[in-house]
């Protein structure tokens, strides 16, 4: 299987608003996607529902062909992710934030395996 990311009608309806319709993706290895789109355009809704931080109201999906399920933090293993606003140094490029954080997490777990 070369799909990384599946989506199948994937939706999520906060009582009368309709955040997310019936979207379908299927991402293969190696492809980047990025989310654009105004405020309130359904992409974090999207990436939490991907995550299984909340649950669709319709459709299902796929990380490395597992079903995702709300609760299930077992994928968030394998997986980075960055939902909502990010807590970074604005002076610094995306390369100099993600390496600096990097640097900060490689320091935390050396830190536990020294303990």
């Amino acid at each position: 299987m070369d799909e990384i990311i599946q989506t199948d009608k994937l939706s999520k309806c906060y009582k009368e608003v309709n955040a997310v319709d019936s979207v379908s993706l299927n991402i293969r290895k190696g492809e980047i996607y990025g989310f654009l789109g105004l405020n309130g355009a359904g992409k974090t809704t999207i990436i939490r529902m991907l995550l299984g931080m909340i649950r669709p109201t319709s459709g299902t999906s796929y990380l490395f062909g597992k079903k995702v399920d709300a609760g299930n933090y077992q994928l968030w293993k394998s997986i980075g992710y960055l939902v909502e606003t990010p807590y970074s140094y604005p002076e610094l490029t995306v390369w100099e934030n993600s390496k600096c954080f990097g640097d900060c997490i490689i320091y935390r777990i050396k830190a536990r395996l020294i303990q």
